[in-house]
């Protein structure tokens, strides 16, 4: 049985974005010092946004589209904005141990490892994100600042892809529930390994860490071949979400346009797309919660 996804939308207020902006933030701060301190002064109006927005996050949708009309707004303008919006409902955490806060997603030739995905203009390749980090991010937002044709992102809800997988064989749900290695990219210091399960069981459904490339790594590194089930498991799942993917809620990430979600809960990947006259950028951010801050 298939699950169709719908991802409310929520527009930021011309009136708001003034009150967004008073935090400066200079264009060549590093992308590692970008302040993490809650955002509190952008009034009633904002907070009660985030509030919506978060309580879609965290209900049936699961994700959410956010607009803000980009028309005289320069990149760092969008991106201070949407920083500042972020950080008054979420702590942001770094996305890899250079301590990246805001994360440039563009395509990059020789892309490191630990970015394979990101600096590239791979399709498919369904995941989670933060894998390979002490935490794992609460919250993903991703916006854009380029005008875009192709490669909308996808999200599918980890739990009707459950559903799905057990239809076919309980036993792959059994296997993926169990710790696998997965090789951290030298992310944690003095680790190589960190063993966790794909699939976790919880009072709210199931929570998901999910990179393959990641985990056959992490069975390299070990010295030691993937065990039949698990690559069963994997098989089944990645024909499950391929296949769910045809209906999945898509979204493109035009300039002004961002896209946050449960990065426990949702999958995510995107369609194809080709650079030809300008490069498709966006802005990465990651975040937990339980700070004190809108929940």
């Amino acid at each position: 049985m298939e699950h169709e996804l719908t991802i409310p939308e929520f527009t930021i207020p011309s009136t708001a974005v003034s009150a967004l902006l008073a935090r400066g933030i200079a264009a060549d701060t590093p992308l590692d010092t970008w302040p993490t301190e809650a955002f509190r002064t952008a009034g009633a109006e904002i907070s009660a946004l985030g509030d919506e927005i978060l309580a879609a996050i965290h209900g049936d949708a699961g994700g959410v589209v956010v607009r803000v009309a980009p028309e005289g707004l320069s990149d760092h303008d969008i991106s201070t904005l949407y920083w500042n919006f972020f950080t008054a409902i979420s702590r942001p955490v770094p996305q890899y141990s250079s301590g990246e806060l805001i994360y440039p997603v563009e395509v990059r030739t020789g892309a490191a490892e630990t970015s394979h995905y990101s600096n590239s203009s791979k399709a498919g390749g369904y995941h989670t994100d933060g894998t390979l980090l002490p935490e794992l991010p609460d919250v993903a937002f991703l916006f854009g600042l380029s005008a875009a044709t192709g490669g909308e992102t996808l999200l599918m809800d980890v739990n009707a892809l459950v559903e799905q997988l057990t239809q076919i064989d309980p036993a792959h749900v059994d296997e993926l529930c169990r710790p696998v290695p997965f090789d951290v990219k030298d992310q944690m210091a003095g680790i190589k390994i960190k063993r966790q399960p794909v699939l976790t069981h919880t009072a709210n459904g199931y929570e998901l860490r999910y990179v393959r490339m990641y985990i056959e790594q992490g069975f390299a590194a070990e010295e030691t071949p993937v065990p039949p089930g698990l690559l069963a498991a994997m098989d089944a799942f990645d024909k499950v979400s391929s296949s769910a993917a045809e209906s999945a809620a898509a979204v493109l990430l035009e300039r002004g346009v961002g896209l946050m979600w449960d990065n426990r809960r949702m999958l995510h990947g995107r369609r194809p797309f080709q650079e030809t006259t300008s490069s498709r950028r966006l802005r990465r951010i990651y975040g937990v919660q339980g700070d004190g801050r809108a929940n």
